[in-house]
């Protein structure tokens, strides 16, 4: 069996660290300044590592000692809600998802009743997952990420979502007033844009009508706005078969033509592997993994 270091050194890291001082941790651990000093030293000389650079009354944890941090605070957790589960049996899980904005508004929100009712013993709380940010934030049990995630595998769990196909849709009603029969009739639509360098319009338009040119360009830098002004007839937006999925399928938006590109970008779900260690996340992997397969 794994030999590990005493758990009251590595709660009095944990808490060093979380605060970059060996003060404050000793007043919330409620033991002396020197304690703290004591049990870092025990744990440095049992791990052989560096953990902290003294910067005067301040401390910063070392890059190693970092990673150790971050995977302190979710053992925590994980046996805090353990311990948790067995004072109250019948206490629900609570699971912390963190999405992009375009996804959650356009994709995910709408399918959360059929989660609820599939898993009613889970709580589920969103939380905004920056669209730059490649893994979740120290308090999240799962992420979906735009991109290929962490390169870490011996750390991360990384499951990639279909890959994305991109495409114009508008209004029926946008349709039917001047009809799109050919990419090149966009010559007389404003492009509606979820970015602000239209890079998105531009990849298309390279590939299946590169000589032609907008009568006019909205930058909205946000998918969730451009579907919404392409539902409210405003111009022609490019989307994709995750955020316009439930667009299309209701009616409010329609695909004028089916020339797509596929886009080098993808989401993917992500968690420390770790966490795999708490059914709600399982459960949420799974369930993630049927909705996509029946789109």
């Amino acid at each position: 069996m794994r030999r590990l270091p005493s758990l009251t050194a590595l709660r009095t890291f944990e808490s060093a660290a979380r605060h970059a001082h060996f003060g404050r941790a000793a007043a919330e651990l409620c033991v002396t300044d020197s304690a703290v000093s004591h049990q870092i030293r025990q744990l440095e000389e049992q791990l052989g590592a560096t953990l902290f650079e003294r910067q005067g009354r301040q401390v910063q944890p070392t890059p190693q000692a970092r990673r150790l941090l971050r995977s302190l605070q979710q053992a925590f957790e994980l046996i805090g809600t353990a311990c948790d589960e067995l004072r109250d049996p019948g206490s629900q899980a609570q699971l912390h998802i963190a999405v992009t904005v375009e996804l959650a508004q356009k994709w995910l929100v709408g399918r959360l009743a059929d989660f609820a009712e599939r898993y009613p013993e889970i709580v589920l709380h969103l939380h905004e997952q920056p669209l730059e940010a490649p893994g979740p934030a120290a308090e999240i049990d799962l992420a979906i990420t735009y991109g290929t995630g962490p390169a870490d595998a011996s750390t991360y769990f990384v499951r990639p979502l279909p890959t994305l196909q991109f495409f114009p849709v508008c209004s029926p009603g946008l349709f039917n007033q001047s009809p799109l029969k050919h990419p090149r009739d966009l010559a007389r639509h404003c492009l509606l844009h979820d970015d602000q360098d239209g890079k998105s319009w531009t990849a298309w338009l390279t590939t299946h009508a590169s000589d032609i040119r907008p009568s006019r360009h909205v930058y909205l830098g946000h998918a969730g706005l451009t579907m919404e002004a392409a539902v409210r007839g405003q111009g022609v937006a490019i989307g994709d078969n995750l955020t316009s999925a439930e667009d299309l399928a209701s009616g409010r938006l329609v695909r004028p033509f089916a020339a797509q590109i596929t886009s080098l970008g993808q989401y993917a779900l992500v968690c420390e592997r770790l966490r795999l260690e708490k059914p709600a996340v399982v459960d949420f992997i799974e369930w993630m993994t049927d909705q996509l397969n029946d789109m």
